[in-house]
């Protein structure tokens, strides 16, 4: 039986992604077959329901699947205090990235990266997959995959505490000389390095590193000394093969006032992006956060946080900290109630969120087909791509599971899976398409104030 489940497990993450499967899926305890009759032990009321709204036609099929033959399941209580949502998945599982899983003997603190900015703290998902995936290669063989590595998405999203992950694996291995450094601080460097007459430590410093992470790079725009004499450093580092890490808050080729030999120097090497976590990541970082501060959180407070907040990450532990001082100040129970009183002035709760229905209509205005083709089964090129992107924004801005949206479109789970993958590629690839995207949330937006 547990072979059995550990397939079907397998299958579900291939649906869910990794954070979904471990933020819902994992912590279920496989209680084994009776028949026809799966039974699954949820760790607490709460979760139960929540697995059951949305992901229980998912583990019907999967078991069905592996089975051979249509599977019931039945999802029951474990005993009090049981399955907390900070344990490990129960099944035996392979380290994910079995080239971190033996960290070394760290060195002393590196005095320019934050502490808490490791692999092991970031909470991966799909908006942030493909950075943290680069970001491993090149802490795994720095100057030899990703060189240089350019990592760019919105504020508090996640670009700063991935490279200096980069810089604290690569620091703790004892053989890299790491420098860590805002743009900012680069340019004021060179501004006393040049009064003082001192150029000459100046490039001694910059050019010696076996790492060089430069964060905000978008600051280097319209300061010509300053675009000239990184050039030349970068250039000076790139020959010798010395790693080189940078974040921005846009792609190269959108930087104003960023010159162009720079800019081809930066698109040389693997650029990724990180956008704005979705439901289950946001739920699973509140969670991460919380168990790193000792924090006794319900999942129902931790949903409350995720579904409220939404544009970073930053604002989500924000959120956190502000209800930790305060419960404790107060001695209270963190419930729901308490949170959203606590949290009034943080995050502005959105009575009415975007419906299936709503987003339907929005998609087909703004692609200027009739409602009834994004819903029927034509499949001509245009009418299926405006349907893959209501699939996908349907998955972003609701709390429905992949199934039910499939109903909506008269379609099933996979096709929805798929649309969303699809749409979520190209909107972390393609900058011009992803601004088409945020569009037509924005008028979603205006249409629910309107309503």
């Amino acid at each position: 039986m547990e072979g059995l489940w550990q397939r079907t497990a397998d299958r579900i993450r291939d649906s869910l992604g990794q954070v979904g499967f471990e933020t819902w899926i994992g912590p279920l305890n496989f209680l084994g077959m009776q028949g026809r009759t799966a039974t699954i032990e949820a760790p607490n009321r709460f979760f139960r329901d929540w697995v059951s709204d949305r992901y229980l036609e998912l583990l019907r099929q999967s078991l069905s699947a592996e089975v051979g033959q249509t599977v019931d399941v039945k999802l029951t209580l474990g005993l009090a205090g049981s399955g907390n949502l900070h344990e490990p998945v129960r099944r035996s599982m392979s380290p994910a990235h079995p080239a971190l899983a033996a960290p070394t003997a760290p060195r002393d603190r590196h005095p320019q990266l934050n502490e808490r900015y490791t692999f092991g703290e970031f909470v991966v998902g799909s908006a942030n997959q493909f950075a943290h995936a680069a970001a491993l290669a090149v802490a795994n063989q720095p100057g030899v995959k990703y060189n240089p590595l350019f990592i760019y998405g919105g504020v508090g999203l996640g670009k700063t505490h991935l490279v200096t992950a980069i810089g604290h694996h690569l620091w703790n291995s004892g053989k890299r000389k790491v420098l860590f450094m805002a743009a900012e601080y680069f340019m004021n460097e060179l501004i006393s390095s040049l009064r003082r007459d001192r150029m000459g430590e100046f490039k001694e410093k910059f050019r010696r590193v076996d790492v060089l992470i430069l964060d905000d790079v978008q600051f280097l725009a319209g300061r010509e000394r300053t675009q000239e004499e990184f050039f030349h450093t970068f250039n000076a580092l790139h020959s010798e093969r010395h790693q080189i890490v940078l974040t921005s808050d846009k792609v190269p080729r959108e930087i104003p006032g960023l010159e162009e030999r720079l800019r081809n120097r930066f698109e040389m090497g693997l650029i990724a992006d990180i956008a704005p976590p979705d439901l289950e990541t946001r739920v699973a970082i509140v969670q991460k956060k919380a168990a790193r501060e000792n924090m006794s959180l319900p999942a129902d407070v931790a949903l409350y946080i995720a579904q409220n907040v939404s544009s970073n990450v930053r604002e989500l532990e924000g959120c956190l900290t502000r209800l930790a001082a305060l419960a404790s100040m107060d001695r209270a129970p963190v419930t729901v109630d308490f949170t959203r009183q606590a949290l009034h002035d943080l995050i502005r709760v959105q009575d009415q969120r975007p419906g299936i229905e709503g987003i339907q209509k929005t998609v087909a205005d703004f692609f200027h087909i009739r409602l009834a083709d994004l819903k029927s089964k034509k499949r001509t090129q245009h009418i299926a791509f405006c349907r893959q992107v209501a699939m996908y924004l349907c998955r972003k801005l609701t709390d429905n599971s992949f199934p039910v949206i499939g109903e909506h479109f008269g379609r099933d789970h996979s096709t929805v899976i798929h649309a969303y993958n699809l749409i979520a590629r190209r909107v972390g690839n393609d900058s011009a398409f992803r601004m088409s995207i945020e569009k037509i949330e924005r008028e979603l937006k205006v249409d629910q104030r309107a309503a």
